[in-house]
């Protein structure tokens, strides 16, 4: 299971396990799939944060955190 890293617009930051990742016009969802159903475990106003990032396991296994990209705020409605 991926883990995110979010930072907030507040400064303050928070690591979520989830299996994906997704966003609409307002909002980034990080999901999990239980009864065969997509269920957030993390929604967030988009305006709220500031950076996503997603942890890779390297071979030798250390972690590499890897920036997502974001809906612009010039390509939000």
């Amino acid at each position: 299971m991926a883990h995110y890293r979010l930072r907030m617009t507040d400064g303050s930051v928070r690591t979520q396990q989830a299996l994906r990742m997704r966003t609409d016009a307002r909002t980034l969802y990080l999901e999990d799939r239980s009864g065969g159903t997509w269920q957030p475990v993390l929604e967030r106003r988009l305006d709220e944060v500031e950076l996503l990032q997603r942890r890779c396991t390297e071979n030798n296994g250390s972690w590499t955190w890897i920036t997502e990209p974001l809906p612009t705020a010039s390509s939000r409605p």
